[in-house]
C-alpha cells in the first residue's frame, strides 16, 4: 500500500515555498518566464523530480531568491540588502540578461529564425516594461 505523502526533492519543496509568496502558482512562473503552468503542481505531486538549469535559473532571476540558498538551503532565501536595494540589483539584472539574450539570439533568414526572434522581442519588451511598471511604484 502506498503513503499518501509524497515524497519530494529539497529544491522542489524551496521552489514550492517561494511560489507561496505570490498570489498564485501562475503569477509565479509568469513572474519568472516560466511557461510551464503546471510546474508547481508537478513539483508538488512529484511528476517533475530535478527541475533543469533554465528553470531555477528563470526562478532566481524572476523571484530575486538566492540562488545558493534554492540549491542548498543554505542561507537566506532572499539576500539580506535593504528591499530597494535588491530590487534595483535584480532589475538590473533582469535587463541586462534580456539585452544580452536578445543580442546572442541567432537571427537566421528562415521562418523559424524569424518567428523566434519575434517571440523574443515580445518577451523582452514585456519584461523591460514590468521592471518600468515596478519601478514607477517605488517612486
Amino acid at each position: 500500500m502506498q503513503s499518501s505523502t509524497i515524497k519530494k526533492n529539497s529544491i522542489a519543496e524551496r521552489i514550492i515555498l517561494i511560489s507561496n509568496r505570490y498570489g498564485s502558482a501562475k503569477e509565479f512562473l509568469m513572474e519568472c518566464g516560466i511557461n510551464n503552468y503546471s510546474l508547481i503542481t508537478d513539483l508538488k505531486y512529484g511528476r517533475i523530480k530535478k527541475p533543469g538549469s533554465e528553470v531555477l535559473a528563470q526562478i532566481v532571476l524572476g523571484s530575486g531568491c538566492d540562488g545558493t540558498w534554492l540549491l542548498t538551503g543554505k542561507g537566506e532565501m532572499f539576500r539580506s540588502l535593504s528591499p530597494s536595494s535588491d530590487l534595483a540589483i535584480t532589475e538590473k539584472e533582469k535587463i541586462e540578461n534580456a539585452l544580452t539574450l536578445l543580442l546572442n539570439f541567432d537571427f537566421s533568414e528562415n521562418r523559424k529564425g524569424i518567428s523566434k526572434a519575434r517571440e523574443l522581442e515580445i518577451e523582452v519588451a514585456e519584461t523591460l516594461l514590468k521592471l518600468l511598471k515596478k519601478h514607477s511604484k517605488l517612486d
